[in-house]
C-alpha cells in the first residue's frame, strides 16, 4: 500500500499531541499548621517549591505530636491522592504514621481516606485512593516520626486532582533547603606522585625550591643517583623507586632553612561536639585534652614531648594559643571540663612560660570586675582567642557583650562574642569592637595593626558575610581588609601575617560548621573582595559550605613562608550542623607547600592536634601609641570628605546624613521586630547637613554600632550602609566619601586649620529608649491624619485600616503580633519596600529599600489625591520607619508596653470622662483610636485637644481638664507582669532563655570571694 505524502505530517502532529493539552489550572489554596518554626511555615508545604518546606518548632519552642496541616481548598474537587515529598537536605521531621482526612465544611471530619506509615528517608511517596473523593478541606496528621522526634516536616504536599494543581501563597521569609551539593573537586598543585615519573617530577621541583634558600649539594647527588637507577629500570617493579623518590622529596622539603628550629608547640584536644561557627568555642561543647605540647625534634621521627599543663590546671580544653613576640611566654584559654553542669563550664585566658613556669590566670579571677556591656546579665562571661599586642598588653574575643545571635529562634544556646583588650597581667579590659555579631581570631600584622574576623549581616544574607578587618591596638581606625562583599568563600577565619610579607593567610571555612577547611592566601594589593586577592594553597580541598563540604579539611594554618605552612588536616569529610561529631583523633599536623607537598609531621593515634607553632622569636611589630585622649566622654567625630564619591552613582539631591544607631539583641529568645526576620533594632541619633561641595563633619556617640544614611530634603534615604562602624571615646574618624575604594585618594583642596564637629540635629518624632517604634513613632500621624478614613468608619476606604487595634494572638515565634494599621501597610504589596531577610541585593543601591522605593512615601508626597496634606515633620516619622526598614517593635523585650491590655473598669471611667468633654461620637470610638497603649503620652484622645504651641495637635477646643484626661489615660492601661532585669525577661515562665546567668554570675563572683577569703 503506498505511503501518503501526508503521513509525516501526520505523525508529527499525532506525536505533538499531549503538548496541546491544556495545561493543570492553578487554584490558590489556604494552608494552616498547627505550628511551624520561622521560616517554615505550613503554607510552604503547597508553594510548588520543594525547597521550601513546613517544620514544626524544635529546641525550646517544640510542641509534641501529632501535628496536623489543614487545607482549604475554596471549593469542592474530586481529590484522587496525594503525594508526600520529604525534605531534600536530611531527615528531621520525616512523617512516619499519618492520617489524611477531609471535610465539606472544615468542621466536621469523617473517618480517615487514606491512613498508613510512610518508611522511607527521601524522596516522594504517593498515595491512591480507591474511589476519587469529593472534599473542600483536606487535613493530614502526623502522628510519629521516623526518628521518634516530636517533629514533622513536609516539602512538598501535592493533592491529585485531574486537571488541577493546588498553590499556597509563597512565604516571603521561606528557608531554603537544596538537595546537599557535592563539593568542587580541584586538582591538587604539583605533579601526580601517584606514578614514578611524578614522584620524581615532585622530588626535582622541591630540591629546586629548597636551594633557592640555600645549596643542598648532598641531596643533589642523591636524586641524580634515583634518576639514573630509574633510567635503568626497564621493565622492573617501579613502586620501590616511587616510594624512594618520596623518601627523599620529604627529606629534601624538611631540610629547608625555614624548618631549622627544634621546638614545637602544639595544642592537643578534640574538635568541637557542635559544627557551627558561633557554638563551636564554648565550654559547653568541647572536651578534654592534654592541650599545650613541646616537641623537641619535631622532625625527627621520635619527637619528644613535654605536657606544659599537665597536674597545674583541671582537666579541660585549651584553645587557640599564642606566642610572646620573644618566644618565652604563652598566651591560650582554658575550660575546666571538671565543672558538672555543663551549660556553667567556660573559658578563660591564661599565660604561662615556655618552660611550664609562671602558671597564671589573667581574666575571670577575683581582680577581674568581669564588667559587661550596660550591665546586663545575660550570657555567661567567656574569654579565648587571646593575641599578644606589641604594648604588653593582649586582645582576645569575649562575651563580656552580652548578646545572642539574631538568626536563630532561641532553641539553642547561642551567644555573640566581640574583640576586646587588656593591659598587662589582665588589668583595664575593655571593649575594642561594637559590633553586633560574632568575631574570631585576632592576630598581629607586621605594620602592628590587628587583623580579625567580623560577621557583618545588617539587613545583608545572615550566612555568607564572614570577613577580614583590621584596627589599631587601641580599637581606633577600625577598616575592611578583604571580604565583606564576597560570597564564596563565606567565612575566612584564622588570619596571620606571613612573615617577610603583605599577604595574609587563613582557613576559608563554613558558617554551618567549625573552623576548618581550605587554606588560602590573600594579598591585599589585588583588591579587598573578589576572587582576585585570593591563591588557594590547598586547591584540592573546596571551600565549605559554599562549594559543598570537602572530603578532607585543613586548620589552624601557621605560616612560614609565602610557599610553607604548619596546618592540622583531616581526610575525613567535613560535616556540617546537625551532622556527628568527628572523631577525637581526627586531625593530625602537616607541613603544606605551594609545590603539592603534604607531609605528615606529627600525629597523635588517640586525641587530635592543632595550633602548631615554632618556638622561635619573632619580629615585634610597632606598637602604636593611642591617640585617644584621657578620660574622653563617649563621643567621636566624623567627616566625610564627600559623600558623593562612591562605588554607586549618588544623586544630587542628598540634603543631609541620617546616623542611625544599631542595637544587639540582649538574649537568646526574642519576640519578632516586624515583617522581617530576625530583625536587627534600629534607632535614629540625629542627622548632619551636607555642605555643597558634599561634605560632612559631625560629632557622634561613641561605643555603638553606627550606620549612615544619606537622606534628601523630604528626609527620604537615597543610600544606605548595610554595614556598621563604630568610634572610641575621643576618636576621629574620616573617609573620602560614603562607599568609595578602600585606595581612593582625596582630593586636594584647602581644609580650615580647626574643623567645627557640631552635634548632631535630632530627628523629628517623641523622644525615647531603644529602637524606632512604629506604634510611638507611626500610629500617632495616622490618628492625626488617617485613621477617619482609614477605620472609624463602617469600612475603612479601600479596604486599609489604620487602626492601631493590637493583635493578641498568642505569640509564635516567625508570626509577630502587631497591629491592624502595621500589617495593612505592611502586607499590601508595593506600599512598603524592604529588604527581606536572605533576599536582599548584595550591595546598597541608591533608592533601593525604604521610603524613596515605597508607594507609600509616593502617596503621601504628592497629598494623596488632595485628601491629605502631612507637616513635613510628620512625613518625616514616616519617612524614618520606611527607611529603618519598616519594624514594628523598638527592641527585644518580652515586657513590651505594646502588649498592655484596657482595663475594663478604667475604660469606663476613660470612656465617660471622653464623652463628657468631646461628646459621644469620640467617646465610642474603638480603644485603639483613643489610646496609644505603648505611648500613652502620644494617644489621640490627648493630642487631638492639646494645642499645638504645647505639642497638641489642636484639632478640637482646649481641654481644660486634661491633667485629669491623662490620668485616666494612664490608669487604664494594665500593668506588665514583668520588668527586665540586668537585660532578661524575669518572666514567671522565662522566655529570653536568660534569666538562669545573673544567679550564675553571682555564684562564680561568690566563689572567686571564698577563695580570695
Amino acid at each position: 500500500m503506498p505511503v501518503s505524502r501526508y503521513a509525516p505530517c501526520l505523525f508529527a502532529f499525532l506525536c505533538s499531541l499531549p503538548l496541546l493539552v491544556a495545561a493543570p489550572r492553578t487554584v490558590q489554596v489556604t494552608v494552616r499548621a498547627d505550628s511551624g518554626a520561622a521560616g517554615y511555615e505550613g503554607t510552604n508545604a503547597l508553594d510548588g517549591d520543594p525547597e521550601t518546606m513546613w517544620h514544626t518548632p524544635w529546641g525550646a519552642a517544640e510542641t509534641k505530636l501529632p501535628h496536623e496541616l489543614t487545607i482549604d481548598l475554596g471549593t469542592e474537587f474530586p481529590l484522587k491522592g496525594f503525594r508526600y515529598q520529604r525534605r531534600l537536605n536530611g531527615v528531621n521531621g520525616t512523617i512516619g504514621k499519618y492520617v489524611l482526612l477531609v471535610s465539606a465544611d472544615g468542621k466536621t471530619w469523617g473517618k480517615a481516606v487514606a491512613q498508613g506509615t510512610f518508611t522511607k528517608q527521601a524522596g516522594a511517596d504517593t498515595v491512591t485512593f480507591p474511589a476519587p473523593v469529593r472534599a473542600r478541606f483536606v487535613r493530614l496528621r502526623a502522628s510519629s516520626e521516623i526518628g521518634g522526634r516530636q517533629w514533622t516536616s513536609v516539602a512538598e504536599l501535592e493533592l491529585l486532582a485531574d486537571g488541577v494543581r493546588f498553590r499556597s501563597k509563597p512565604s516571603p521569609d521561606a528557608q531554603r533547603h537544596g538537595v546537599p551539593k557535592p563539593p568542587v573537586v580541584r586538582k591538587r598543585q604539583g605533579p601526580d606522585t601517584s606514578t614514578l615519573a611524578g614522584a620524581m617530577a615532585m622530588a626535582a621541583l622541591t630540591l629546586d625550591f629548597v636551594q633557592k634558600a640555600s645549596p643542598r649539594p648532598r641531596l643533589a647527588t642523591e636524586l641524580k643517583a634515583l634518576a639514573q637507577r630509574v633510567a635503568q629500570i626497564g621493565t622492573g617493579e617501579p613502586e620501590p623507586l616511587r616510594l624512594e623518590a618520596l623518601a627523599l622529596r620529604r627529606k629534601t622539603i624538611l631540610s629547608h632553612p625555614a624548618l631549622a628550629f627544634r621546638r614545637l608547640l602544639i595544642n592537643k584536644r578534640p574538635p568541637p561536639t557542635f559544627q557551627h561557627q558561633t557554638d563551636q568555642y564554648l565550654g559547653r561543647y568541647n572536651g578534654i585534652g592534654a592541650g599545650l605540647v613541646i616537641l623537641d625534634n619535631w622532625r625527627s621521627e621520635t619527637p619528644t614531648e613535654t605536657v606544659l599543663l599537665k597536674g597545674k590546671l583541671p582537666p579541660g580544653t585549651v584553645l587557640h594559643p599564642d606566642l610572646s613576640f620573644d618566644a618565652k611566654r604563652i598566651l591560650f584559654s582554658h575550660c575546666d571540663q571538671t565543672v558538672k553542669d555543663a551549660k556553667l563550664k567556660r573559658s578563660f585566658i591564661y599565660e604561662i612560660g615556655v618552660d611550664g613556669t609562671g602558671l597564671r590566670q589573667l581574666t575571670g579571677t577575683a581582680d577581674d570586675p568581669m564588667v559587661t556591656a550596660a550591665g546586663r546579665r545575660t550570657v555567661l562571661v567567656e574569654d579565648w582567642d587571646p593575641c599578644y599586642l606589641p604594648d604588653g598588653g593582649f586582645a582576645f574575643v569575649s562575651t563580656r557583650n552580652q548578646g545572642g545571635v539574631r538568626c536563630h529562634h532561641g532553641g539553642r544556646y547561642c551567644p555573640t562574642y566581640l574583640l576586646y583588650r587588656a593591659d598587662e597581667g589582665g588589668r583595664n579590659i575593655r571593649a575594642m569592637s561594637f559590633g553586633e555579631a560574632n568575631e574570631w581570631d585576632p592576630s598581629m600584622l607586621a605594620d602592628g595593626r590587628i587583623i580579625w574576623t567580623r560577621w557583618d549581616y545588617i539587613n545583608r544574607h545572615d550566612t555568607i558575610y564572614q570577613s577580614l578587618w583590621t584596627t589599631r591596638p587601641d580599637g581606633t581606625g577600625t577598616a575592611h581588609f578583604y571580604g565583606n562583599y564576597t560570597r564564596n568563600p563565606c567565612n575566612i577565619l584564622e588570619s596571620r601575617a606571613i612573615p617577610g610579607s603583605r599577604k595574609v593567610v587563613g582557613t576559608a571555612a563554613a558558617h554551618h560548621a567549625y573552623t576548618a577547611g581550605s587554606i588560602i592566601v590573600i594579598d591585599p594589593a589585588k583588591g579587598e573582595d573578589g576572587p582576585d586577592p585570593i591563591e588557594r594553597i590547598t586547591p584540592e580541598i573546596a571551600f565549605p559550605e559554599t562549594e559543598g563540604y570537602p572530603v578532607g579539611a585543613f586548620v589552624t594554618p601557621w605560616p612560614l613562608s609565602e610557599d610553607l605552612f604548619l596546618a592540622a588536616y583531616t581526610p575525613a569529610q567535613l560535616r556540617s550542623q546537625g551532622k556527628e561529631s568527628q572523631r577525637p583523633n581526627a586531625y593530625s599536623l602537616y607541613l603544606v607547600d605551594t609545590l603539592g607537598g603534604r607531609e605528615l609531621i606529627y600525629r597523635d593515634p588517640k586525641m587530635s592536634c592543632f595550633a602548631p607553632i615554632p618556638l622561635v622569636p619573632r619580629p615585634r611589630p610597632p606598637a602604636w601609641p593611642s591617640m585617644l585622649p584621657a578620660d574622653a566622654p563617649r563621643k567621636g567625630r566624623v567627616y566625610v570628605q564627600n559623600v558623593r564619591r562612591s562605588t554607586q552613582s549618588i544623586p544630587d539631591e542628598v540634603a543631609a546624613l541620617r546616623v542611625v544607631r544599631i542595637d544587639s539583641q540582649p538574649v537568646q529568645r526574642v519576640p519578632d521586630r516586624g515583617q522581617v526576620l530576625f530583625e536587627v533594632s534600629k534607632g535614629i541619633v540625629g542627622l548632619a547637613p551636607v555642605a555643597k561641595d558634599g561634605s560632612v563633619a559631625f560629632t557622634a556617640p561613641a561605643g555603638a554600632a553606627l550606620l549612615f544614611q544619606l537622606v534628601d530634603k523630604h528626609g527620604q534615604s537615597v543610600m544606605s550602609m548595610r554595614t556598621f562602624v563604630y568610634l572610641q571615646p575621643g576618636e576621629t574618624m574620616s573617609c573620602v566619601g560614603c562607599h568609595e575604594p578602600r585606595r581612593a585618594a582625596p582630593r586636594t583642596a584647602r581644609t580650615p586649620a580647626k574643623r567645627i564637629y557640631p552635634e548632631l540635629e535630632p530627628a523629628v518624632g517623641p523622644r525615647y529608649s531603644g529602637g524606632l517604634s512604629f506604634v510611638r513613632t507611626v500610629q500617632p500621624v495616622l490618628d492625626r491624619h488617617c485613621i477617619s478614613c482609614h477605620g472609624l468608619g463602617k469600612k475603612p476606604a479601600g479596604g486599609l485600616s489604620l487602626l492601631g487595634t493590637m493583635d493578641t494572638a498568642p505569640l509564635r515565634l516567625g508570626h509577630p503580633r502587631t497591629s491592624t494599621a502595621y500589617q495593612s501597610l505592611t502586607k499590601r504589596k508595593g506600599l512598603v519596600v524592604v529588604a527581606h531577610r536572605n533576599r536582599e541585593s548584595v550591595a546598597s543601591r541608591p533608592s533601593d529599600y525604604g521610603a524613596r522605593a515605597s508607594r507609600l512615601a509616593k502617596i503621601l508626597l504628592s497629598g494623596h489625591g488632595g485628601r491629605v496634606k502631612l507637616p513635613a515633620a510628620d512625613f518625616r516619622r514616616v519617612a524614618q520607619w520606611l527607611d529603618l526598614n519598616a519594624p514594628f517593635y523598638g527592641g527585644y523585650t518580652w515586657n513590651k508596653a505594646e502588649w498592655r491590655l484596657p482595663i475594663p473598669e478604667a475604660e469606663i471611667r476613660l470612656r465617660a470622662a471622653a464623652a463628657k468633654r468631646f461628646g459621644t461620637k469620640i467617646s465610642e470610638q474603638p480603644f485603639a483610636a483613643l489610646v496609644n497603649v505603648g505611648d500613652p503620652e502620644q494617644s489621640r484622645i490627648l493630642l487631638t485637644g492639646l494645642p499645638v504651641a504645647s505639642g497638641g495637635w489642636g484639632q478640637l477646643p482646649k481641654n481644660a481638664g486634661w491633667d485629669e484626661l491623662r490620668t485616666l489615660v494612664q490608669a487604664s492601661l494594665s500593668p506588665l507582669p514583668a520588668q527586665d532585669l540586668a537585660g532578661t525577661c524575669q518572666q514567671s515562665a522565662c522566655q529570653c532563655r536568660a534569666c538562669w546567668v545573673p544567679k550564675a554570675e553571682a555564684d562564680y563572683q561568690a566563689g572567686l570571694r571564698k577563695i580570695t577569703r
